[in-house]
């Protein structure tokens, strides 16, 4: 059975073959999430947790867990904002003494989730 862990500083997850640190109430963009079907703040779990620094609840006393390779017994929750496009990047392609120019722009598609 997994729990859902509160109070904690950080976690580092892996999402689409990426590591990412998640902080809690920050909100992240991922790579595009292809065939998600997701309305705006809908919840979703993640467990692929490969570390979790987390303070216990009235002290100071701080706990770090290492996952061999992921954290089996917890998942966290992000909440699902939008799917965005970033910003455009030209990319210029000449060949020299040829007069050959061409100009093309790209928008990566991302999906903004939040911690909570």
């Amino acid at each position: 059975m997994q729990k859902i862990v509160k109070f904690m500083d950080y976690v580092i997850v892996q999402m689409s073959g990426k590591q990412f640190i998640l902080k809690r109430n920050n909100w992240y963009d991922f790579d595009f999430i292809k065939n998600l079907n997701l309305e705006e703040n809908q919840i979703i779990y993640l467990n692929k947790v490969l570390l979790l620094k987390k303070k216990q609840q009235e002290s100071n006393f701080r706990e770090l867990q290492i996952g061999k390779p992921f954290l089996s017994s917890i998942k966290i929750a992000l909440k699902f904002l939008q799917n965005i496009k970033k910003k455009k990047i030209l990319v210029l392609k000449t060949k020299p003494k040829k007069k050959y120019t061409r100009l093309k722009g790209h928008r990566k598609l991302v999906t903004r989730l939040k911690f909570i």
